[in-house]
């Protein structure tokens, strides 16, 4: 009676485990990865060979179907192929606006980040709302109103996204099938 006790309590934290798994995986950071096309106008440092990279991190996915919504990213860094800005780094305008189709992937944006400092403005910016806008854009601005950038229009890049095995999912495989031998072992220990 003891080892039928055992086996029932052990396919009862099986059971748990196997219920609690699709939480974990919903609350698994996300990294989206933003790559645009180089620059078709350039001024002062910036070349036709730069380009504007975002890389933002979520807490969790984006929903499907979102209209253009505001989200606040755990990190990021923006770069222009002249400068690159991170949450870290930022102390000017910063936002991040995402729109979504069906299976969540990003259709429409609007990224800002920027710096000011003793040396004028740095900006980094993607915007692909349609109908509204469509550029990517890296620029600086000095202090007597002058400055430099590189630009795009009508050419958006791309959206990838990744999500990245934290463990959980190895390791809950793992868990679950050390258990059902465990629970094996004893089943045979009782029945023998």
């Amino acid at each position: 009676m003891k080892a039928l006790r055992k086996i029932l309590l052990a396919l009862t934290a099986i059971a748990a485990l196997l219920v609690a798994y699709p939480a974990s995986v919903q609350a698994v950071p996300t990294t989206y990865q933003y790559t645009g096309h180089p620059f078709t106008d350039v001024s002062g440092p910036y070349t036709t060979s730069d380009f504007v990279t975002v890389t933002l991190r979520l807490a969790g996915p984006l929903g499907a179907n979102m209209p253009l919504t505001q989200v606040t990213p755990t990190a990021f860094t923006s770069s222009d192929g002249v400068q690159t800005i991170t949450n870290l780094t930022a102390n000017g305008a910063t936002s991040f606006f995402f729109a979504t189709d069906a299976s969540g992937s990003i259709i429409g944006w609007t990224v800002l980040a920027s710096i000011i400092d003793g040396t004028g403005g740095h900006q980094i910016e993607s915007f692909n709302t349609v109908g509204i806008a469509m550029f990517d854009e890296g620029s600086t601005t000095h202090p007597d109103g002058t400055g430099e950038s590189g630009l795009n229009f009508d050419a958006p890049g791309t959206w990838a996204r990744r999500v990245p095995d934290s463990g959980s999912t190895q390791s809950l495989m793992t868990l679950t099938l050390m258990a059902l031998g465990l629970v094996a072992r004893r089943f045979q220990r009782a029945a023998g």
